[in-house]
């Protein structure tokens, strides 16, 4: 619960991904993807109500196993490259009969995230009056202000009137990293999108915001984990 309001976690997970095929049943350190949010999910007392949304029977299959499937399969359309994650949660809300409280979008493709993120993001949600809360990182290189465009033939600015000084005097940019989305369904529905203007950013370290997009980043994981240097967090399922 969280103000009083129950929490709905949904997983939304396909089995067409092309960057890294089949990803979410893909293994790292003895779990997948998927179980490792299912995990994290179950971890919390926040949550209520855990879902998770596919189009993939064995996918499918882990999520009956623990517990929170979706009653069917997404449907065809919602499960292309260029379905959105706000259709797929329209979708669950719809079909779940989900009519209020807050839904955490907990997407498979950030296994770095710890509980102690989570709830951290919760509590700073729940002691401020935001509408929102979103995870982000720091953002290094490249800086926006430095980047540039091709018009005409010509280099030019990509915003402003572009910047040649050191990136040191410009302020911090943040990147969302794609462990948490937390929103209330009032604002959702209000404003149709994940991060309304009332969004709370809460702030995690880049060795936690590592997201699987492509066989680089799964093997850029993979190095990283075997030498060390990032962690994952084994919680019971």
């Amino acid at each position: 619960m969280l103000r009083g309001q129950p929490v709905t976690a949904i997983i939304p997970v396909r089995g067409g991904s092309k960057g890294i095929p089949r990803k979410n049943l893909r293994q790292i350190a003895g779990r997948s993807l998927l179980e490792r949010a299912i995990a994290l999910g179950k971890a919390t007392k926040r949550v209520d109500r855990m879902i998770v949304s596919t189009d993939d029977l064995e996918m499918q299959a882990v999520a009956r196993k623990h517990g929170v499937a979706s009653p069917s399969l997404r449907p065809a359309g919602l499960a292309t490259d260029t379905a959105t994650a706000k259709s797929v949660v329209e979708h669950v809300i719809e079909e779940c009969g989900i009519e209020n409280g807050y839904v955490l979008l907990l997407q498979a493709t950030s296994p770095l995230r710890t509980l102690g993120d989570l709830e951290g993001l919760i509590n700073a949600f729940e002691a401020s009056d935001a509408d929102a809360a979103v995870s982000v990182a720091a953002h290094d290189e490249p800086r926006p202000e430095k980047l540039k465009r091709i018009e005409d033939g010509w280099l030019r600015p990509y915003m402003g009137d572009g910047f040649e000084g050191p990136r040191q005097s410009l302020p911090q940019p943040y990147a969302l990293n794609g462990a948490f989305y937390l929103v209330s369904l009032d604002a959702f529905r209000r404003e149709g999108r994940f991060i309304p203007k009332r969004t709370l950013p809460f702030v995690m370290p880049q060795e936690r915001s590592h997201n699987l997009d492509s066989l680089t980043d799964w093997q850029i994981l993979e190095a990283m984990v075997q030498a060390g240097h990032w962690k994952l967090e084994d919680l019971p399922l």
